[in-house]
């Protein structure tokens, strides 16, 4: 079964970009990604109504948070079918 993955953008600093990710009207958890290293912090995880688990979500958006560090691009929402 395909699920929608979502990534909205909350906030944008020139270091970092701050991302809910989850469904396309719940959100999973919250991630910060660090524009100059690529790397990504988990800030919060909830999980509440949510079709899957927050992991899932994690595994799904990592990658999806990296390609916005190697574009130099972070859009402000993005959603695709997982």
């Amino acid at each position: 079964m395909a699920l929608p993955v979502t990534l909205r953008k909350v906030d944008e600093t020139p270091r970092y970009c701050l991302y809910d990710l989850g469904g396309e009207d719940a959100a999973a958890g919250r991630v910060k990604l660090y524009k100059a290293s690529a790397d990504i912090e988990v800030v919060r995880l909830s999980g509440e109504e949510v079709p899957a688990r927050p992991p899932f979500y994690l595994a799904q958006g990592v990658s999806r948070l990296r390609t916005y560090c190697e574009r130099d691009q972070y859009p402000d929402t993005d959603t695709w079918t997982a």
